[in-house]
Formats: structure tokens, C-alpha cells, sequence
């Protein structure tokens, strides 16, 4: 295995030093133009589309910082020493799950400090992996989020992994599986966090994250029949809205609870550790979970 972990946080404290003395929106644009520059040069080698992803994940995940406070926040974050943390975390992670033929790098970025999902719900970081090659990882730091850099770490390396087995190709607005030619369902998407959070939380019992367990049985019971008719669409819009619920009729990580206990069902159903499930087809999953009895007997 081959992982290597880049502190893209030093260079992102280098381009606001660099910007710093402009007039602001003048500084976030010059900012922005660097960090894009960046991307493009660090994310050349993965296939199209996929770094325009990593473009505008990091250039939205950024916002519209106060220099100042990101200055003292890139500075917080070089003290906890995320790089350090992260690479421990993936000593763990290829113990557990070994991957001699994965090949990637790990980014690590400021986040938004102004946004409440990533500074609250999501404890202080947030990951993206594009395909088996690129984990993208959001800093700010807040509360206990080294912990939770770790998780994440763990979550997303069973992505790349599970990604080395499913490789995908975007076709239109839809995510199409290279060697089948099928569309990625909502249903892969569910099974596919719930693979990398029931594998996370395997290496970290100390953390309980609350998009696997966000619905009391009667919110689940009401949303599952309405999840369960949309197992099959592929429109990548409406997967995320069924994932992490759109403050309307589908309550906040509506997906990523289910999808975690349709494979919390099956891993306990059948006594089998998470990093078992990476090559599995979530169809499979889905039907060996016993979710679907339990759902409707509720």
C-alpha cells in the first residue's frame, strides 16, 4: 500500500500570507485563483471528472473565510499535527483491511469555520474520496477534532478500498460502475456509508457519530417506505437529498442511518467484521440484512 498524506494546510497558509495585504474580496479571489491553481496541479493524475470535484469541493468547503481567522485557525490546526494523526490512522486501517494494490494520497485542507455542519454536526471534518485514488480531507479546529480527523480518516480509506473493487466513471448526472455499465444506485450509495462507518466505528469504539443512528423508530418507520421506493434511482441530486435529507420530508442523514443498519443487520446476522462487506454488492447486503422484516414489522 501506498498512502501518502499531504498537509495541503501549509500551502494554503502560505497563499493567505501571500494575499493577506489586498482589500478583501480581492484577497479571497487572488485566494481562490491559488488554491484552484493547486488542485488542478494535485489532482492531475485522476481521471476526469473527478478532480473538477476536488476543485469545487475545496473551493466550497473553504467559503468566504476572515483571513485573519483562518490564519490563527491553519496555525491551531499545524499544532495538532493532522498529518501525524492521520498516517496512524492508516497504519490501523491497512492492518485491518490490507490493500497492497491501493495507491492514493490524502489531502488535508481547511474547512469553513463559518459553517455549523462542519463545525458542529460534523464535529470538525469532513471527507471526500474520489475514486481509489484521492481522500479529501476539511479541517477546522474545534473541539475534539483530531478524534474525529481519525474517524474520517478510517471512514474514507474503506471508500478508497471499496472504490479499488467498484471503480466508477461519472456519464451525465449519474456515477456509472466501469465494469458492469450499471448506474450507481441510492442503494449502493446507502450500503457504501454504511460499509465505511461500521468500519470506522470497528477501529473507534469511543466515537458513536450521530448520522448512523439520527431517526427515533417512528421518524424511521415513516421515512424508510419512501427511502425504500427510491432504492433504484441514480440521479446524483436526489441520492445526496435521500442521504443526508433535505429539511422537509426527509429528515437530517435519513440515508446514512439506514444504510448503516442495513449493514449493522448483516454483520450481525452473519458474525462477519466490517472490512469483509468492502467487496460485497449492496444488493447482497440489503437482502442478507434482515432490515426490510424488521422495517415493515415495525
Amino acid at each position: 500500500m501506498s498512502v501518502t498524506v499531504v498537509p495541503a494546510y501549509r500551502v494554503i497558509k502560505r497563499f493567505v500570507k501571500d494575499v493577506a495585504s489586498g482589500a478583501p474580496d480581492a484577497a479571497l479571489d487572488a485566494l481562490e485563483s491559488k488554491i484552484k491553481t493547486y488542485l488542478q496541479h494535485s489532482l492531475a493524475s485522476t481521471s476526469t471528472p473527478l478532480p473538477e470535484i476536488g476543485q469545487r469541493m475545496a473551493l466550497t468547503q473553504l467559503g468566504d473565510p476572515h483571513l485573519p481567522d483562518l490564519t490563527r485557525a491553519l496555525e491551531e490546526i499545524e499544532a495538532g499535527d493532522p498529518k501525524g494523526q492521520a498516517e496512524i490512522a492508516l497504519q490501523r486501517c491497512a492492518q485491518t483491511l490490507p490493500r497492497p494494490d491501493l495507491t492514493a494520497r490524502v489531502l488535508l485542507l481547511p474547512g469553513d469555520g463559518q459553517s455549523r455542519v462542519l463545525t458542529t454536526h460534523m464535529h470538525g471534518v469532513v471527507g471526500l474520496s474520489l475514486g481509489a485514488q484521492v481522500m479529501l480531507l476539511f479541517i477546522w479546529p474545534t473541539g475534539d477534532w483530531l478524534k474525529w480527523l481519525t474517524y474520517t480518516v478510517t471512514h474514507e480509506y474503506a471508500h478508497l478500498v471499496r472504490n479499488l473493487f467498484f471503480p466508477r466513471a461519472f456519464v451525465g448526472n449519474r456515477l456509472v460502475y466501469q465494469k458492469s455499465q450499471e448506474a450507481e444506485t441510492l442503494l449502493d450509495a446507502m450500503v457504501a456509508e454504511g460499509i465505511a462507518d461500521a468500519f470506522a466505528k470497528d477501529l473507534h469504539t469511543d466515537l458513536d457519530p450521530q448520522w448512523t443512528n439520527a431517526l427515533s423508530p417512528e421518524a424511521e418507520a415513516l421515512v424508510w417506505p419512501k427511502v425504500r421506493r427510491r432504492l433504484a434511482v441514480y440521479d446524483t441530486s436526489e441520492i445526496r437529498r435521500l442521504l443526508s435529507g433535505d429539511n422537509d420530508r426527509i429528515p437530517q442523514w435519513s440515508g446514512y442511518t439506514i444504510g448503516y443498519k442495513l449493514v449493522k443487520g448483516y454483520l450481525d446476522r452473519h458474525s462477519v467484521k466490517p472490512s469483509s462487506l468492502v467487496s460485497m454488492t449492496a444488493k447482497a447486503i440489503l437482502e442478507g440484512s434482515g432490515y426490510q422484516v424488521e422495517a415493515v414489522s415495525s
